[in-house]
């Protein structure tokens, strides 16, 4: 049941193309994970023995954070005014809560604070009359587009958890490498695309994040909520 697919998940495609190489985003279908699961033995479980050399290991987010207990329960949220402002404005997506959620919003301005928040209001509304939409994460910072959770399709008690963005990365990546040999990306994906939140240093000597992000383009690893249980993936170059 578990391990690598040779074929690509539904709605994504199994290659990519950068820079004239081509590459293969193999997924690699696992358990789901519970908060507090010890991160490395769930890849050495499940990872480790699909890695050659030359390969590329990538591991979702949000299983290094929900291992590592990076989350916020809904009891510990308190929506304030702000959030319930800022939500009448988000963008809404096909069954994807995305930041509609004040709950969620509310977690966001609880890792920015509220005078940063409020100026990535007013500068991101600002850039985006004048064409430049998309800029009110990027002035927030703190990688809070990254964030997930309160999503109703997910199973309990996932289902009332905020999850947070891993907040060292690289570090973790470079623990991984360390550990299994395998060079590390950590990626957060979404419906939309995959953006990397970790490298670890060999992958950085070789890679810009900009030309790996391309790489990972389209989200090969899937949603959860489109069926696909595949928080790792191997790209290997074609």
């Amino acid at each position: 049941m578990y391990g690598i697919k040779n074929s690509p998940n539904k709605d994504r495609e199994l290659y990519s193309e950068v820079n004239n190489i081509k590459y293969a985003r193999y997924p690699i279908e696992t358990p789901i994970v519970a908060i507090g699961d010890d991160l490395m033995s769930f890849i050495e479980k499940y990872g480790k023995p699909y890695c050659k050399e030359g390969d590329i290991f990538c591991i979702s987010a949000k299983v290094v954070s929900i291992c590592n207990k990076y989350v916020v329960h809904e009891s510990n949220v308190k929506v304030s005014w702000l959030a319930k402002f800022i939500v009448k404005f988000v963008t809404k997506w096909p069954d994807d809560i995305g930041y509609s959620h004040p709950r969620k919003m509310q977690v966001a301005i609880d890792q920015v604070g509220y005078p940063r928040m409020l100026f990535a209001i007013l500068g991101g509304s600002i850039l985006k009359v004048l064409g430049k939409p998309g800029y009110f994460y990027r002035i927030a910072g703190h990688n809070i587009n990254a964030i997930d959770g309160f999503n109703p399709v997910s199973k309990p008690p996932m289902n009332q958890y905020a999850v947070l963005p891993p907040p060292n990365g690289d570090k973790d990546c470079d623990e991984i490498e360390a550990m299994f040999g395998m060079p590390t990306v950590i990626l957060d994906g979404n419906n939309i695309d995959n953006n990397v939140l970790g490298m670890s240093e060999s992958v950085i000597g070789k890679f810009l994040i900009e030309d790996f992000m391309q790489i990972a383009k389209g989200n090969p690893q899937g949603q959860e909520d489109d069926g696909n249980v595949t928080p790792m993936m191997i790209v290997r170059r074609v």
